[in-house]
């Protein structure tokens, strides 16, 4: 396993193994959350950062399209509530809804685009991390794992938007996020301690520190921003006191 997965492996090499899939992939990571399968899955020659983008864009549109469609039938709704003489205008409804099913299809894509700068940025940071605590692991591996777990988690929270648009249904759906999330955290651990050859400790370390780092640098960037806006917010609110 170890001696393919360090071999130089070609399109047209008649030895080169069958393709994985993404699907048999990411059930694998999901049904078998081990060290074993993801030292298995990034041990193929589809291991590669290219193929991790490839899912999160995919996931990452039809995310934003449901997210898009999904918003679109709430401001109908609510449009309808607030203005009650649409209803009897079925053609002012159907133009506003195909207005919005075409701009949904056209701005997804961005969705995808924005999920994989996004995801490119924070695997980055991890595996910077975990370089600097002395890990072995390629970038290509470690985003290979990573989007094993994120591509399948995007297309389950797509599925959630529409049940979440409805009253009060959030609070059915809150523990299974929470739960989810937790495994997803559980997960992604366990990918860095495999592609790094880690420790439980080290991995965790990996896993959180870019969080940690980037909460402290936004926090001192507000208190920066609040520090040099200070006078003025002061000065406007000597000039609304006396009208109040």
């Amino acid at each position: 396993m170890n001696s393919q997965s360090n071999q130089p492996w070609t399109v047209d090499d008649p030895d080169r193994p069958p393709p994985q899939g993404a699907f048999p992939v990411w059930s694998k990571v999901f049904t078998k959350p081990n060290q074993q399968t993801f030292l298995e899955i990034t041990a193929h020659p589809d291991a590669t950062a290219k193929n991790a983008y490839i899912w999160v864009f995919v996931a990452g549109t039809f995310s934003g399209l449901v997210g898009s469609l999904v918003q679109l039938f709430v401001g109908i709704t609510a449009l309808r509530q607030v203005m009650p003489e649409l209803n009897q205008s079925p053609g002012f409804s159907a133009g506003f809804g195909i207005g919005g099913f075409l701009s949904a299809i056209c701005t997804a894509p961005i969705a995808g685009v924005i999920s994989v700068i996004s995801f490119a940025i924070s695997v980055a940071l991890i595996h910077w991390v975990a370089r600097f605590l002395g890990g072995q692991g390629s970038f290509d591996k470690i985003a290979y794992a990573f989007g094993a777990i994120s591509a399948p988690v995007m297309v389950v929270s797509a599925f959630l938007l529409p049940v979440n648009a409805i009253p009060y249904a959030s609070f059915c759906t809150l523990p299974v996020s929470l739960l989810l999330a937790l495994y997803v955290i559980y997960l992604q651990v366990t990918a860095v301690k495999s592609v790094h050859g880690f420790g439980w400790l080290e991995a965790v370390i990996a896993e959180f520190l870019p969080v940690i780092l980037l909460v402290f640098l936004c926090a001192f960037a507000v208190l920066g921003i609040m520090r040099s806006l200070g006078p003025s917010i002061n000065d406007i609110f000597r000039q609304i006191a006396p009208s109040l």
